[in-house]
């Protein structure tokens, strides 16, 4: 009986023990199970940007025109504002500054206005025009003209008579007061619109004239230049409007070439071989050569003229000596040299 009491308190010890066993594991934090590592798979990298702009292949002194091997398309990392992504278009054109190797190109590094719309062995002159003598007003940039000018015979610096006549045929109008050929002309819509605006400016009393162009710019050929400067200074100008289709012009070897102030070295030119084109500008003109034109003698192919001497005015009945001096012109090319005999 003592046995069986003793057996059940030891089993109860045992039973309390385990539940306080297992009351203690239970408060304990139980640890993830780690997932096994898996291999990573790097992506590839997308290539990196480019841009394409053009660079000078080599460097590019100023004033020079540019040839296909001048320029060069070079790939950078970063886009260029402004500049060119094509060499095509830089081909022929000429640079304002100087460039290094490898710069970039920009337009304002290359030539452009007025200097591209003239044909070579020509120049631009600005001249000075009033309203009544151009066409009432009515030139526009692109225009041809007829240049006359006019002398009063009352000029000092040489002995002339009142003339007009042409002085150069057929001269492109590149700029008339502030329009130019530069800018494109304006379509009907925006003159119709400008001519709107103008009326309601009339009808509502603000309108203001439009201010009259005082001066042209003409493309001249260079040999023509120091006509025009002379007589622009000495003379009244006057622009006659013509039809671009009219390309009549007179013929200079039926007059006279101008003798020019300087003269070449004798033997330089050839026989009848006269001064052209910036050697002829080089020799310049005098105004009255201008005003009265080549005498008869200097025409082309005539026979030198020889001078009488003066008449005898001494005293007494019989006349001087016969020790007369003559003179005699020989003309070698445009050079003229006059003897005594």
């Amino acid at each position: 009986m003592n046995l069986t009491k003793i057996l059940a308190g030891l089993l109860l010890v045992l039973a309390i023990v385990l539940g306080v066993a297992a009351w203690m594991l239970g408060r304990q934090p139980t640890r993830p199970v780690q997932a096994p590592a898996t291999p990573t798979v790097q992506a590839p990298s997308a290539p990196a940007t480019t841009h394409a702009v053009v660079v000078a292949a080599k460097a590019v002194p100023a004033g020079q025109r540019l040839t296909a091997e001048d320029v060069q398309l070079a790939q950078l990392p970063a886009a260029v504002p402004n500049s060119f992504s094509s060499t095509a278009p830089l081909v022929g054109r000429t640079t304002v500054v100087a460039l290094p190797a490898q710069a970039p190109l920009f337009e304002q590094h290359l030539l452009s206005g007025l200097a591209l719309q003239i044909e070579p062995g020509q120049r631009a002159v600005s001249i000075a025009v009033k309203e009544p003598m151009a066409a009432g007003n009515h030139v526009r940039p692109g225009d041809f003209v007829d240049v006359f000018f006019t002398l009063d015979g009352k000029n000092d610096k040489a002995d002339i008579d009142t003339q007009t006549r042409l002085l150069m045929a057929r001269s492109r109008v590149l700029a008339y007061g502030a329009a130019s050929v530069e800018n494109p002309p304006p379509t009907a819509a925006q003159r119709q619109a400008q001519q709107d605006s103008d009326s309601s400016r009339r009808s509502n009393g603000n309108a203001t004239p439009p201010a009259p162009a005082n001066t042209a710019v003409l493309a001249v050929p260079l040999e023509d230049v120091e006509r025009l400067t002379l007589a622009e200074k000495y003379g009244h100008l006057t622009l006659a409007l013509r039809h671009p289709d009219d390309t009549s012009v007179p013929n200079p070897a039926l007059f006279a070439a101008l003798p020019t102030v300087l003269q070449p070295v004798a033997g330089k030119l050839k026989k009848d071989e006269l001064l052209q084109a910036a050697d002829r500008s080089f020799a310049g003109l005098r105004f009255r050569d201008l005003a009265v034109g080549a005498p008869a003698k200097h025409a082309r192919g005539s026979t030198p003229l020889v001078t009488p001497p003066p008449p005898y005015s001494g005293a007494g009945t019989s006349p001087a000596p016969s020790l007369r001096t003559q003179t005699v012109e020989v003309y070698q090319g445009a050079s003229v040299q006059t003897m005594s005999y």
